[in-house]
């Protein structure tokens, strides 16, 4: 409902520069080029404004998500460190700890780092190396989100710096 009533009070807010030029030129004798400069300035500095509005945006969004995905990588590699990964004991990560991270992945994330996140959070009760493809998969999501849009990374590739035998589960990981 915001953004009608703003679109509708912009729109208002044109036409009557319009009207108002229009009277000036036929009118006042001012001339019609002079009217139409100042209205096209106008509206191209509207445009202007908005575009680097938007662009500040998603510039304080990047930086913010960059700290959040900071943070939960540091989670990540205490999730990982914890205990080693073929051993059937699994690292206990307090539940308050996961809804702190998921309300402030849902708030920030994109939509498929949301998903990967639900999906790590489901499948961690599961088998260590099942655990281990969500959380890369995750971390690959948030990379994507920095800006990696056509990163050719796989799940071993990311995990590698925090897991020592990640390299032999390749095939396992990355398919």
């Amino acid at each position: 409902m915001g953004k009608t009533k703003a679109f509708t009070s912009i729109i208002a807010a044109l036409l009557i520069v319009v009207v108002a030029l229009w009277a000036l030129a036929r009118y006042g004798n001012l001339q019609a080029s002079l009217v139409w400069t100042a209205l096209f300035g106008g509206i191209a500095w509207l445009i202007r404004s908005n575009v680097e509005q938007k662009r500040e945006h998603r510039r304080l969004l990047a930086d913010r998500k960059r700290e959040h995905y900071i943070l939960l990588l540091e989670f990540m590699a205490r999730f990982f460190n914890a205990g080693d990964l073929g051993s059937s004991e699994q690292p206990k990560i307090a539940p308050a700890e996961f809804r702190q991270w998921s309300m402030h992945l849902t708030l920030i994330g994109s939509d498929d780092v949301v998903r990967a996140w639900n999906n790590a959070r489901r499948i961690s009760e599961q088998t260590p190396d099942e655990a281990m493809r969500a959380w890369g998969k995750l971390w690959l999501e948030m990379r994507r989100d920095c800006g990696h849009f056509d990163t050719k990374l796989g799940v071993t590739d990311v995990l590698a710096s925090v897991v020592n035998d990640a390299e032999q589960l390749r095939s396992y990981l990355d398919w």
